[in-house]
């Protein structure tokens, strides 16, 4: 479903103008949305700073009366003035907004410009905020502006757009990143919707690290005593991620994402889709770089979400670092109804389920997928103890008739 009610917020500064223009688009994509366009200004700063600023004002100036003075002065020029200013911003966006044909609401506001705009999308409610990624302090060292990113952190209930390119979809895909979540899945909702929208290509991309355990197993092993080391038996844990949780854990991201890819049919989208070993977060922006991507669509939340966290790491680390134009999808109120795949599963024998119970519970479900992947290369119609010690054996973790997985 697309957006009908868009929230604006602009401020003269070029990407403010380049979110204007995305809003206005998403705005006229169906011929039914509304716009609001916003300015935040900071009369009440600007008075808080002349008085800090008066004591080192020209003697004259210390008298009373003409401080008095100065001080109406200043407060006519900065409350009139930006008055003037907010009016000149909103202004070109309400005569354009009118030209597509789009109802245009101006709203200014008084006060710190992320905390205003924070209350004014808790009072409006819109179904898409956009925001220019950053404003007139934009410099090479800081890809993200203060308000941009406190808005991102703090409005969790809604989604977000963060501008940085013109709004051009012509041939360019539209990159999702989806790892099983929920949050992602309504990502991949959101993009199959601007896709169509905007007739822009679709590319749902999932990444798995199965290079985490190489660095971090010669650490431990430094700081073990040699007794330990013994017992930890770091060649046969290795050899147990290696042959069985890092291709489950593969056929596990490929397996949500093919679901995925499920739903964005069923939504009626093409959907291109790739499987990327590496870390989450550079390998996502890669791939969007790579691609030439009109927009990258990120859930706000991954699969280990925590409910202490405002925004998981890599999206926020993705909205920081991106040299496209990044939508923030706010997480679902109710779980997505993703298409279950065809069900090919192996039946497994009760002394063979013994067996998997001994993995400790966070491989579990990547060995059980790692066993069933062995015994359909062998052409078995049952999971077996023997299959099960089997595997066990080519990972190094024993296998003898005594002897579990």
């Amino acid at each position: 479903m697309m957006y009908q009610q868009i929230f604006v917020g602009v401020d003269g500064s070029p990407c403010s103008d380049l979110a204007g223009e995305a809003a206005l688009a998403f705005a006229s994509a169906t011929g039914k949305g509304r716009c609001t366009g916003c300015h935040v200004y900071a009369a009440r700063m600007h008075r808080q700073r002349f008085e800090d600023m008066e004591p080192g004002l020209p003697e004259r100036y210390q008298e009373e009366e003409r401080l008095g003075s100065l001080r109406a002065t200043h407060d006519d020029l900065i409350s009139g003035g930006m008055a003037l200013i907010s009016d000149a911003y909103l202004a070109p966006l309400e005569a354009k907004a009118a030209a597509r044909g789009v109802p245009f609401e101006p709203v200014t506001a008084e006060g710190r410009g992320y905390v205003e705009i924070l209350r004014l999308l808790r009072e409006h409610r819109p179904d898409l905020a956009v925001l220019g990624a950053t404003g007139h302090g934009q410099t090479p060292e800081v890809p993200l502006g203060s308000l941009a990113e406190r808005v991102l952190l703090y409005a969790g209930t809604g989604d977000l757009l963060l501008v940085r390119r013109p709004w051009d979809l012509r041939n360019r895909p539209v990159v999702v990143g989806v790892d099983g979540s929920d949050a992602s899945y309504a990502a991949l909702e959101r993009a199959a919707a601007i896709a169509s929208a905007f007739d822009a290509p679709l590319e749902a991309v999932a990444v798995y690290d199965p290079f985490f355990h190489t660095a971090v197993f010669p650490v431990i092993a430094g700081v073990l005593p040699e007794e330990a080391q013994r017992r930890f038996n770091f060649a046969a844990q290795e050899r147990l991620h290696d042959e069985i949780i890092d291709r489950g854990l593969e056929h596990l991201y490929r397996q949500n994402l093919e679901r995925g890819a499920a739903l964005a049919r069923a939504l009626g989208a093409r959907v291109h889709t790739a499987v990327i070993a590496g870390r989450v977060c550079p390998q996502v922006h890669h791939y969007a770089a790579a691609r030439g991507a009109g927009l990258l669509v990120l859930g706000r939340y991954g699969l280990h979400r925590e409910e202490e966290s405002l925004i998981g790491s890599n999206t926020l680390n993705l909205a920081r670092m991106s040299t496209t134009n990044v939508l923030v999808v706010a997480p679902p109120k109710t779980p997505i109804a993703v298409p279950d795949l065809p069900c090919d599963a192996i039946p497994w024998t009760p002394e063979a389920e013994n067996l998997l119970a001994r993995v400790p519970p966070f491989a579990r479900r990547m060995a059980r997928m790692a066993v069933e992947e062995h015994a359909r290369t062998q052409g078995l119609s049952w999971v077996t103890e023997n299959t099960v010690r089997d595997v066990a054996r080519r990972a190094g973790m024993g296998g003898g008739q005594g002897a579990g997985p």
